[in-house]
């Protein structure tokens, strides 16, 4: 470690320095004037002095001179550092006396501690210089001093009363640069006060001696509260242990300074991040006198770090949502295909109902699993035609069952409800993060209330929102009679990761999410709420351009196709899918290969190439996946048509996605209309393999 000499009169010059070395790794002494510091150098040469000029005792350019005249000192680096000598001639004495540098204060930090290196890396060997000795006759010397003395003598005596008043003249000069150097202190002592970051001086037991203005706007004591008390009673008790253990090891010289960062108690009880730098200061005895803490405010620097952690644990749930989900539709596939198949056979009116009700339930499960996934992942359908009355009958029923008696539940749907484009799964997530808001706002029961009705929004509204176009929209408002929001929080709420809820039941981003979705669907949304009389918010949805009912399932009932006795290979590595799926395609007309992997499907089609005309292969499969599968096959036989399947979201939300090899998408669970006309629109579009060579 660099060894430092600093060499003042003044303790806050001291102090300055000795703080801003001390926290770059030097270790610093401190010597009052230049008779003290030729001493403690002799006994211990430092690696490199800083001293100021003016200084009673012996001065600067004195202590130069003997420095650069001690064959053990001449080489260490002086540096001159003057708030007092700063004519240019000054600096030349100092440099024709030696000086490595000279610095005027106060110098920038950054800029001293540059030049400190600079001079250091840049150390040469000085050469002292030695008084020449006298030389002749030692009487005739002596003789000619006497009389230089005696003239000397009489002309100080005639200029004795201009002496007197030139010392007055230097007495009030000295006045004057000492009241400068008054100034100068003063201002050192402002900008200790006026810091970015609080400083305070600490005992060796952890008591406060002296604080800034900073320590105390940030802790919200005063002075005098704060010199009461110690760092530990500051310190939240979970993290006092290393503060305790780093005291001690400086106090034992075992480490020079300490880092780190610990949570305090504001005087209101309230927590907060600091940023702790401490460094012990010692006597000219090497004995402690005090700590040196600087304590910065980081606490908000700690909530983005806890925000980010906060996402990556969300795409962490996505991911496992994404398995979880993959692994059930697997299980309901069977169900739907099953359920399918009964209903095409002749069955009595209850076993239909029965049938229904298992179908019903199934695809709710399924509709179940894309909210998971449009939560946890982001993962969106196509825009399709939507009854609004539709999507508000789900969360109703939602609502109903799970959520506490002690709420009560409304809706009105107005008459002739306009349609909209769009994502039913992620409408159906805006209308439940809204009703689970309400619930929350109401934890000792309340109304909660849903309605929807056509409106208009003419040029005016639009221009206050943000690209939105005047014309029809279909209002819906989610209503409660709960707690309400505070004004100082209404601009706040959409804000990602912002959360009123307490620590573990909120992630803040419920509201971000719902507002995307709506700006997504080109609509708006706003909020009105008053603390104490609950909150209403208001989507606007713009009405689809050909405004009518949207057909309901039966209505899309068509006759299934059959097929002519082609060949599907048909790969999964679940037993009960293969089995289902086998038995559907055979029942209308295909004939059926199967393999449970990548690799078995690669040689059933290398077998069987001219026989197969479609391949159905599910994308996450052990051994060999679907989509190295897709890309085998193009290999063997570009014309190959290949259908994919997955428990997962389409990537991209539509029937074909972006995957190499894969010429049409399937979503698990599929019912047998959607397996059955995937594979017919694939055979139609098929191009008839070339025969191999």
């Amino acid at each position: 470690m660099t060894r430092a000499l600093i060499v003042d009169d003044k303790e806050e010059n001291l102090y300055y320095l000795q703080a801003l070395l001390g926290s770059s790794g030097f270790a610093v002494e401190t010597a009052r004037h230049g008779a003290e510091a030729l001493v403690k150098a002799r006994l211990a040469p430092p690696d490199i002095v800083v001293s100021d000029l003016l200084m009673p005792v012996m001065d600067g350019y004195t202590l130069l001179r003997h420095w650069k005249a001690d064959p053990r000192l001449s080489r260490v680096p002086f540096i001159v550092y003057t708030a007092t000598y700063t004519e240019a001639e000054d600096e030349r004495l100092a440099l024709d006396l030696g000086a490595d540098a000279f610095i005027l204060k106060p110098a920038e930090p950054e800029m001293f501690l540059a030049r400190l290196r600079e001079v250091r890396s840049g150390n040469t060997a000085a050469v002292p210089v030695r008084p020449r000795m006298p030389s002749g006759d030692e009487k005739e010397l002596l003789k000619v001093y006497s009389e230089t003395l005696i003239r000397k003598l009489e002309e100080k005596t005639l200029q004795l009363e201009h002496a007197n008043q030139t010392l007055q003249e230097d007495i009030a000069r000295r006045t004057l640069i000492e009241e400068q150097l008054r100034e100068s202190e003063e201002r050192l002592r402002a900008t200790f006060e006026q810091a970015a970051v609080g400083i305070a001086h600490v005992a060796p037991d952890g008591r406060f001696l002296r604080v800034n203005d900073k320590l105390c706007e940030i802790t919200g004591y005063t002075r005098e509260e704060l010199t009461a008390l110690t760092f530990h009673q500051l310190t939240l008790v979970e993290d006092r242990a290393d503060g305790d253990s780093a005291r001690l090891a400086m106090l034992a010289r075992q480490q020079t300074n300490f880092t780190s960062e610990k949570r305090y108690r504001r005087k209101n009880g309230d927590i907060f991040w600091g940023n702790l730098v401490t460094t012990l200061l010692r006597d000219a005895a090497g004995e402690p006198k005090y700590f040196i803490s600087v304590i910065a405010d980081i606490t908000e620097r700690k909530k983005l770090e806890e925000q980010f952690l906060r996402a990556q644990r969300l795409e962490s749930i996505g991911t496992l949502a994404g398995g979880i989900a993959h692994d059930l539709n697997n299980l309901l596939t069977p169900v739907l295909m099953g359920v399918g198949l009964l209903k095409l056979s002749a069955v009595d009116e209850g076993t239909g109902r029965v049938l229904d009700t298992i179908e019903r339930s199934a695809r709710r499960g399924t509709e179940l699993l894309k909210q998971v996934l449009s939560f946890a992942r982001g993962v969106a359908g196509e825009r399709v035609p939507i009854n609004p009355a539709l999507v508000i009958r789900e969360i109703e029923a939602i609502v109903r069952n799970t959520f506490p008696r002690n709420l009560t539940f409304e809706i009105r749907i107005g008459k002739d409800l306009w349609t909209v484009t769009g994502d039913p799964t992620q409408l159906n997530q805006v209308l439940l993060n809204l009703s689970v808001n309400a619930r929350d706002a109401m934890p000792d029961g309340g109304l909660l209330a849903i309605n929807a009705r056509n409106t208009e929004v003419d040029a005016q509204a639009a221009a206050r929102q943000q690209a939105v176009s005047p014309g029809r929209y279909v209002l819906i408002e989610v209503s409660d009679t709960g707690c309400g929001i505070s004004r100082e929080n209404l601009n706040r709420i959409f804000d990602p990761f912002f959360t009123t809820k307490e620590s573990g039941k909120g992630t803040g981003l419920g509201l971000s999410t719902t507002l995307g979705i709506v700006r997504s669907h080109g609509g708006f949304l706003s909020v009105q709420s008053e603390p104490g009389q609950g909150s209403t918010f208001s989507i606007f949805l713009p009405a689809h351009k050909e405004v009518g009912p949207v057909a309901t399932p039966a209505e899309q009932v068509r006759e299934l196709p059959r097929g002519r006795g082609e060949t599907i290979l048909v790969v999964d590595d679940e037993a009960t899918v293969i089995g289902i799926t086998r038995h559907t395609l055979e029942t209308f007309g295909y004939r059926v290969l199967t393999a449970s992997d990548g690799a078995q499907a690669v040689a059933q089609y290398a077998a069987h190439r001219q026989e197969i005309a479609v391949v159905l292969t599910d994308l996450m499969m052990p051994v060999m996946d679907g989509v190295a599968l897709a890309a085998a096959l193009k290999r063997i036989d570009p014309g190959v048509q290949v259908i994919g399947a997955s428990g997962l979201e389409s990537p991209n939300g539509t029937s074909r996605p972006p995957i190499a090899g894969v010429d049409r998408y399937l979503s698990k669970p599929y019912a047998p209309d959607a397996l059955l006309r995937a594979i017919s629109k694939t055979l139609a579009g098929r191009v008839p393999s070339k025969p191999q060579a």
